[in-house]
């Protein structure tokens, strides 16, 4: 009896220290900051490229997922957008016409649904009441920001920069004031590569941590610049987003066919 229960602890011990071992192969990242010249290095980068596009046309198709749009899944699109916030973005029907038009002018927009005769209008930040077509909309627009590296409070101010494993994070508090879709949103957090600095993920944190929406690039290539900009250096612009909200349990696919920065 008593080998019996000899044998029995034995074998706990062994199957505890197999579970550790399975926990402690693949160990967490610890946050590992990074130097102050190292930040305004990155997010230097990251400000100079996104000034560099003064205009970008793109010729995509959207792919739409989950209960965010039950009227139709998947249609070819075009944007035109001109710095700093002019943005026109036009959903076509299978036969070419418009499904939808909406026009960005800085904080204000206007969206047409020729199909049914509907019209809204107002602020960027109500962009969401309007219903699908909206939601769709403003997750779009998520996904373009992704692409063109426009993020609300990237300066060293508000910022603060970690190493891990592959990429450099950047996490970014929302400051009163902020509209980033929802009030609800408290972080915005950059993964970024870091040979090129590329923005590969954004994410969307609450208040307690959980992730309201997630951007992840993919596929990046490199666009050359036109004669408007003296830097001919290639940029590199992803041309595979997928956008994702768990608040509206859905999900805006970009996939772009084409994308031409600074032409006359």
């Amino acid at each position: 009896m008593h080998c019996s229960a000899n044998g029995f602890l034995l074998i706990i011990v062994l199957a505890a220290s197999v579970l550790l071992h399975g926990c402690t192969s693949t160990p967490l990242q610890p946050e590992k900051p990074i130097s102050a010249e190292k930040a305004i290095e990155i997010l230097g980068k990251l400000k100079a490229r996104e000034e560099r596009i003064l205009h970008l046309k793109g010729l995509f198709h959207v792919s739409i997922t989950g209960s965010i749009l039950p009227i139709s899944r998947s249609m070819p699109g075009v944007v035109f957008y001109t710095r700093p916030d002019s943005i026109r973005l036009k959903g076509l029907t299978p036969v070419g016409g418009t499904f939808f038009q909406f026009v960005r002018d800085g904080e204000d927009y206007e969206l047409l649904m020729p199909g049914n005769g509907q019209s809204a209008a107002g602020k960027i930040h109500e962009l969401r009441r309007v219903g699908d077509i909206g939601q769709v909309v403003e997750l779009s627009l998520h996904a373009l920001d992704a692409v063109l590296g426009k993020i609300q409070g990237l300066t060293p101010v508000f910022a603060r920069l970690f190493e891990e494993q592959d990429v450099f994070r950047i996490d970014i508090p929302t400051v009163p004031g902020q509209h980033a879709g929802t009030n609800s949103v408290s972080l915005t957090r950059l993964r970024v590569d870091k040979v090129r600095s590329d923005i590969m993920q954004i994410e969307y944190l609450g208040r307690d941590g959980e992730v309201l929406r997630s951007i992840d690039c993919q596929d990046f290539r490199a666009v050359s610049t036109q004669s408007l900009s003296p830097d001919v250096t290639p940029i590199y612009l992803p041309f595979h987003i997928h956008a994702e909200d768990d608040q509206l349990s859905g999900s805006v696919t970009l996939d772009f066919q084409e994308l031409v920065i600074n032409s006359a």
